[in-house]
């Protein structure tokens, strides 16, 4: 699958870094993360890990230093188009690996259930067909494979002052959010747990850090926008001398086999839910995932009819 970023990199490195630098993003979607990936040291086979996005290796770095995976058993891939941070990468988390870091610039063909975790760390943004890419990663998982992804919504600070931008030039926001992850899962009919994570981006207020911020995320279209508005969108953030943005994001996680032996649990509820109440029950669904609305919906359609025919 030749999939590449719908956003150059290789021109704000060091803006993103900033970014890295004064926000606590990482440390809290780490936070949440962990107690998943240690459950994968459990057992005496292989694991196989693909970083999917890895930029600079940075953040699976991180991941890896507080995860501990025996290094003799891990078997790291990495999925990176900008060539510099690949080789970062390599450099940065082959210690974590006795095995060879194997990379790719774009996912290839030929991987079904090949990850034992899929990691997804704030990159779907930024690929050009979201529906395409997850038609590829999701059945690499193994059968008791893990997937972690970190997307912002539109309520998310960051996301709306994009969206500021891209109006101020008569553009749609161009890139993929959230939103759009779970509505491609739900299409998938994926089975996930969704989960709100809160960080806070905190820097010395000057025009030059402000613009940092702007750079990196607006990237090739940063010197189509008048420069004043997007330095403005931070004044009322501005505290004693500092910026202080506190804003957040969401996290999905799917457990293949987890999810699977909940999902058989509960899809045996709701037909007891539809014999004890015959087809005039009525239940509200509100608080009932999109993926299992479908699996009652289903359900209630084909007992319906059989109802109808006794």
């Amino acid at each position: 699958m030749n999939v590449t970023s719908s956003k150059s990199f290789w021109p704000i490195h060091d803006d993103y870094l900033f970014f890295q630098e004064q926000s606590t993003e990482a440390d809290e979607d780490l936070r949440s993360y962990i107690p998943y990936v240690h459950a994968l040291a459990a057992g005496s086979g292989p694991i196989h890990m693909l970083d999917f996005g890895s930029g600079s290796g940075r953040f699976a770095c991180q991941l890896l230093a507080l995860a501990r995976l025996p290094s003799d058993r891990l078997q790291l891939s990495l999925v990176e188009p900008d060539e510099e941070y690949r080789q970062q990468a390599i450099e940065q988390l082959q210690p974590f690996a006795v095995h060879p870091v194997q990379t790719w610039p774009a996912l290839p063909p030929g991987l079904e259930a090949r990850f034992d975790l899929v990691l997804a760390n704030h990159v779907f943004y930024y690929v050009p067909d979201l529906d395409e890419v997850l038609g590829s990663l999701l059945p690499a998982l193994t059968l008791s494979g893990l997937f972690l992804a970190a997307m912002a919504e539109n309520r998310n600070t960051l996301i709306q002052f994009e969206t500021y931008c891209f109006a101020l030039i008569n553009m749609p926001y161009p890139y993929h959010t959230a939103e759009d992850l779970e509505a491609s899962l739900d299409k998938r009919g994926e089975v996930y747990r969704k989960q709100a994570i809160h960080y806070e981006l905190a820097f010395p207020d000057a025009e030059e850090n402000r613009l940092k911020i702007m750079r990196f995320l607006m990237g090739d279209y940063f010197d189509e926008i008048p420069r004043q508005p997007m330095a403005d969108l931070f004044s009322p953030y501005a505290q004693a001398g500092r910026i202080v943005i506190k804003t957040g994001h969401e996290q999905f996680i799917i457990q293949r086999q987890a999810m699977k032996a909940r999902k058989k649990t509960y899809s045996l509820s709701l037909i007891s839910l539809l014999f004890s109440g015959g087809s005039n029950e009525t239940i509200n669904l509100s608080n009932i995932s999109y993926s299992y609305r479908n699996d009652f919906r289903h359900l209630r359609i084909f007992f319906s009819g059989v109802f109808r025919n006794e």
